[in-house]
């Protein structure tokens, strides 16, 4: 078995000197110009579910793909890829090898950076629906009661959503600006107004973080939180193999 950690380019660079999972070598299997970073001998239970150890695991992962990151361009891998064999990973590998190098040329010398917003939305916010503080069989008042309750509800629940859209666009416009590309959601909970994702030139990483602070200051009644660089699991196009990107931070 082989678990496998990241694509990059600069096959010729050496490994990080980090143990991989399970305390495994790491290895570097190289197809023409990219390299597949790995580790041999993976038990296969990785794949699903690595009980308690599963945190330890993911954080190891990450460090590997950040170690990589720091003198060579990585397209980051899903935690928990595994793969039968070598043979398996050259195929990829083959098969893949004009969308890892796309990949590769769109991130090279840039990093993700992500940004969360919270906000008090002044209890503003979509309820579980459930109503449970109305008694819908009392009576037929009660039960008009109750559809008037619901109808303020669902027009408290828009007017939030309203307001949220109208605030995380005011948010957004001037980070757009210096990012090449971004991912965002709005009122992913209540209380988080924005979740977003930026890859940003490494030279504009300041700039972006500057930006940040000015944000901060324009809207004092939020909190923002920037963290990164990260690798770019957001923007990665090249998905058919169900490899790259998409990891949760």
């Amino acid at each position: 078995m082989i678990y496998l950690y990241a694509i990059t380019d600069r096959p010729e660079a050496a490994l990080p000197a980090l143990p991989g999972l399970e305390g495994a070598p790491l290895i570097s299997l190289t197809y023409r110009d990219v390299a597949a970073v790995a580790s041999l001998g993976t038990a296969p239970g990785v794949s699903t579910k690595l009980s308690s150890l599963e945190a330890v695991n993911i954080w190891q992962h990450e460090a590997i793909v950040e170690a990589l990151m720091s003198d060579r361009t990585v397209l980051p891998v899903r935690f928990g890829t595994v793969l039968a064999d070598e043979a398996a990973l050259h195929s990829i590998l083959k098969a893949q090898y004009a969308g890892f190098i796309a990949d590769l040329e769109w991130v090279y010398s840039r990093v993700e950076l992500s940004v969360q917003v919270l906000w008090d939305s002044d209890g503003q916010t979509p309820t579980d629906g459930s109503a449970k503080d109305i008694n819908c069989q009392r009576s037929e008042v009660s039960g008009r009661a109750y559809m008037l309750a619901r109808l303020t509800e669902e027009q408290q629940a828009q007017a939030c959503r309203q307001q949220a859209e109208t605030l995380a666009s005011g948010i957004r416009l001037p980070l757009e600006r210096l990012a090449v590309e971004n991912t965002h959601q709005v009122l992913v909970t209540p209380r988080l107004l924005l979740k977003a994702a930026y890859l940003v030139d490494r030279e504009r990483m300041a700039i972006f973080r500057e930006e940040i602070n000015n944000l901060s200051l324009a809207y004092p009644t939020l909190r923002f939180l920037c963290t990164g660089p990260w690798p770019p699991y957001n923007f990665v196009s090249n998905r058919e193999t169900n490899l790259l990107g998409d990891n949760d931070d």
